[in-house]
């Protein structure tokens, strides 16, 4: 399955230690972000996330040196409007996860390092779900109050873009690509409306313009403004040339625009091509099956309903030499 778009804006962005520092110093309350070196920072390997729920999530880990000793943040980026209404538990689970790991590398190890959890959410309403574990147990206050620390607390760090206007995003002190990539997500769900407010961006994105790599980058949000809205890239298109003024900055963000679409309906044509060939292929195969053996039992007909065309390229070779409908789906 590929990628979200909001999945690949965060990893693209944010999997670079120069971008993701400056966020979560911003995240982080300043107590944390006080013992942390964030010249330390670096992006560890793999994801944690349930497989079920990776259209919803996006994960980075990332080990840092806080208060002198090894550690580690875990961003996790809710994609839906609605957050998860077990995110805390997701996140003990998670973190779980991250010290298996970490233990199978230091199998002779006696203690952990700590795992902070960060989760950087772009929904409309703002966030309205639980945050902490001890917000989900089945208690009340006085209850929980005398389970005291003998149960798990474990509250996570939330930066919640629905509640940051634009001038508290251009106040923090992020990249102007990170601060870029923030302000496109939280306003991702109103294709017009960030379109438009792009033109009071135009200094932002001219700082990502002249940086390195920056054409690149612009490229990528480009990419990401139109995935989020696929079926709506003329407008897009036709508003950002309306609103934004600034002659280097409009050429490139109008060609990189004009050749994702291009390249998109490219795919589209290319795709058709293979289905219809598919369709081609299986349609023969079905005759050919059918030909021999007679009609087809609903399980034959669902595995020509999924094979691919050299799946179906293998079956149409064994369909005059089997013995039996069995052996031709069997040998294939």
């Amino acid at each position: 399955m590929p990628p979200s778009p909001h999945d690949a804006l965060f990893k693209s962005t944010f999997s670079k230690p120069e971008h993701a520092s400056a966020a979560l110093a911003t995240a982080l309350p300043p107590t944390i972000a006080a013992l942390c070196d964030f010249a330390t920072l670096a992006v560890e390997p793999g994801s944690f996330i349930d497989a079920d729920l990776r259209g919803r999530h996006t994960d980075l880990l990332y080990s840092v040196t806080l208060a002198g000793k090894e550690a580690y943040l875990y961003l996790l980026y809710e994609h839906q409007s609605v957050p998860h209404p077990m995110m805390p538990f997701r996140l003990v689970a998670y973190t779980v996860r991250i010290w298996e790991a970490w233990c199978a590398k230091n199998p002779a190890a006696t203690s952990l390092p700590p795992v902070v959890p960060v989760v950087l959410h772009h929904g409309t309403d703002g966030w309205r779900g639980a945050r902490a574990i001890e917000d989900l147990y089945d208690v009340d206050g006085k209850t929980l109050g005398a389970l005291d620390a003998n149960v798990i607390r474990g509250r996570f760090v939330l930066d919640d873009l629905a509640t940051a206007s634009d001038d508290d995003l251009r106040a923090r002190a992020m990249t102007a690509l990170a601060t870029l990539v923030f302000h496109c997500m939280k306003n991702a769900r109103n294709p017009e409306a960030l379109v438009r407010s792009l033109a009071t961006w135009a200094g932002t994105m001219l700082e990502v313009l002249v940086s390195p790599r920056g054409g690149e980058a612009l490229g990528t949000v480009m990419r990401y403004i139109l995935m989020v809205h696929p079926d709506r890239n003329d407008l897009v298109l036709q508003r950002l040339g309306e609103s934004l003024r600034e002659g280097q900055l409009k050429e490139t963000l109008m060609t990189a625009g004009e050749e994702l679409i291009a390249m998109g309906e490219a795919r589209g044509e290319a795709r058709g091509e293979a289905r219809g060939l598919v369709l081609g292929k299986r349609a023969l195969v079905t005759k050919l099956l059918v030909a021999r053996f007679g009609p087809l039992p609903s399980k034959a007909i669902e595995a020509l309903d999924h094979a691919d065309a050299d799946a179906l390229d293998r079956l149409a070779e064994h369909v005059l030499s089997a013995p039996s409908l069995e052996q031709v789906f069997l040998e294939a």
